[in-house]
C-alpha cells in the first residue's frame, strides 16, 4: 500500500501564513514539485509543530515537503512504517514515521539529506515497493539504475542547523 498525495502549491506563497511565520521559505521560493502531480510518501516528520512529509521531488531526490503543498489522495498508513521520537539538531525533528532505517538508524536521516551512498542504499531497498506500484516508479527505478551502476548523487546544498523540515528548493532538496 501506498501512501499518495497531490501536489497543490509547489512556492513558498502557497503556505498558510502561520506556516511562513516560522519558516524562512519566502513567496519567492519554488519548491521543485509539480502542481497536480502524484507522489508516494516515504516518511513523515514532526518539526517545531510542523508535520514535513518526505517524497521524491520533480528531480528524483527525497526532500522533506511541507504538507500543506499537498493534499492526500490516500492517507494509509503503509505496512512495515515505524515511529520513534528523535532529537535530531540538524533538521530539528522530533518524531518520525516512516520506513525501517529511518527509524532504527538515528544517523539515516542527515546521511540521506548529505545523499551518502550508504543511505541511498538504505532507502532504495526499505522502498523497492515503489519500483513495483505507485507515482514514483520511474523515478525509483532510476535511482535504483543510478546507484546500481555506482554513479554518485549530487549532495545538497549546506543548509544549517537551523534548515527547515520542507526542503525541495532548488534542484536537490535539504
Amino acid at each position: 500500500m501506498v501512501m499518495r498525495v497531490v501536489c497543490v502549491g509547489n512556492r513558498g506563497s502557497d503556505l498558510p501564513t502561520s506556516v511562513r511565520s516560522i519558516s524562512p521559505d519566502s513567496g519567492s521560493v519554488r519548491f521543485d514539485l509539480t502542481v497536480g502531480a502524484a507522489y508516494a510518501v516515504y516518511a513523515m516528520a514532526a518539526r517545531q509543530g510542523n508535520l514535513g512529509l518526505l517524497v521524491l521531488n520533480d528531480h528524483a531526490r527525497p526532500v522533506w515537503s511541507h504538507v500543506e503543498l499537498f493534499q492526500f489522495a490516500d492517507a494509509t498508513l503503509p505496512a512495515g512504517w515505524g515511529f520513534t521520537t528523535r532529537d535530531e539538531e540538524v533538521f530539528g525533528i522530533g518524531a518520525l514515521w516512516g520506513y525501517r532505517s529511518l527509524i532504527q538508524k538515528p544517523s539515516h536521516n542527515a546521511a540521506l539529506m548529505e545523499r551518502e551512498r550508504g543511505a541511498w542504499k538504505d532507502f532504495l531497498a526499505d522502498n523497492e515497493w515503489a519500483m513495483r506500484e505507485g507515482p514514483d516508479q520511474a523515478k525509483m527505478r532510476m535511482l535504483n539504475d543510478m546507484f546500481r551502476s555506482g554513479r554518485t548523487f549530487r549532495k545538497a546544498p549546506d543548509m544549517g542547523p537551523g534548515a527547515p523540515v520542507t526542503g525541495g528548493g532548488g534542484s536537490s532538496g535539504p
